[in-house]
């Protein structure tokens, strides 16, 4: 399944009976912690959330129970208890939610650095200790090379550890950074298989916030979870 530009939440069911859904501005600002943003968090999904605090690394965190690890300084969390809702937050990075059979469940915040420092395979890494065999996985709405401009040597950088299918060019013609063929080539690597992907832009789709675009602190989610 693929999720276009919109209506949201957009939704997928994965193995293990694995649900996803990704937010945009039906749902409202996901960001923070007070009571508005605990409602329409519960309008989503309506579990304990586990939200990190994401500082652009690679380090998974396991929860143990619904909404355990909250706010810890990591950028994906995996588990196998039910009715943990795990959830990131995001205004042009990619949120990667994935699934196995056997129910083990990760979410994934996935930057450039992110990507670079490898926090998808270590996400699929940390899913495997957990018993997980086959994972699959979705990618939700993040910036598309249109409008994602980027400098060269940070571009080779990237490149250098995801391959050459990162480079684009963006509507202008200059050097541009392709995030989702940055997501399929850690997946790829990680052995996990990519089942769906959303094709909004956060830049540039009505819909969604961008950082980039907009300077935002207002965030979209992508959180998975299973009853």
């Amino acid at each position: 399944m693929t999720a276009g530009s919109g209506p949201y939440p957009a939704e997928w069911a994965l193995a293990g009976g694995v649900k996803v859904r990704s937010t945009g501005w039906p749902q409202g600002d996901l960001a923070g912690d007070g009571p508005a943003v605990q409602a329409r968090r519960k309008s989503v999904a309506d579990l304990p959330w586990t939200v990190l605090n994401q500082v652009h690394g690679a380090r998974v965190v396991v929860v143990d129970a619904p909404g355990a690890a909250c706010g810890e300084a990591a950028d994906a969390a995996v588990t196998v208890v039910p009715r943990a809702a795990v959830a990131v937050l995001t205004a042009d990075c990619a949120a990667v939610a994935l699934a196995s059979p056997e129910g083990v469940l990760g979410i994934v915040h996935a930057g450039w650095k992110g990507l670079r420092a490898g926090v998808v395979e270590s996400t699929v890494q940390a899913m495997r200790r957990l018993g997980a065999t086959k994972v699959e996985a979705v990618r939700g709405p993040c910036i598309l090379p249109c409008c994602y401009t980027f400098g060269e040597s940070d571009l080779a950088d990237v490149a250098l550890r995801l391959g050459p299918g990162v480079r684009a060019t963006d509507r202008e013609g200059r050097p541009a950074l392709d995030l989702p063929a940055g997501v399929r080539a850690a997946l790829h690597t990680s052995g996990a298989t990519l089942v769906g992907e959303s094709w909004a832009c956060t830049s540039c789709c009505d819909g969604l916030w961008s950082y980039r675009s907009e300077g935002t602190a207002r965030r979209q989610a992508t959180v998975a979870w299973r009853e």
